[in-house]
């Protein structure tokens, strides 16, 4: 685990992920205000995209203790390119 300060971090962050994830789609995602405005859903559907990837992410570095796919970050960079 060179590059991961620990692996009880990296759990911690998976958890904080799922919660956070969960609650965007409930409470963000899902609401009705959201689904009447396509712009907004586009969007939406971009955020959830970026934090399932960042969930993902963390979960194989947890799960083979190194980054594997670094589709967090590709992920960012292209909703950063996209945005600008």
């Amino acid at each position: 685990m060179d590059n991961i300060g620990s692996e009880q971090g990296l759990h911690e962050i998976i958890d904080r992920a799922q919660l956070i994830l969960t609650s965007w789609q409930a409470f963000v995602e899902e609401h009705p205000e959201t689904q009447l405005h396509p712009h907004l859903v586009s969007i939406s559907d971009e955020v959830t995209d970026l934090m399932a990837a960042f969930y993902l992410e963390a979960s194989e570095m947890a799960v083979n203790h190194t980054p594997v796919s670094g589709l967090a970050t590709e992920m960012k960079m292209v909703k950063k390119n996209h945005l600008i």
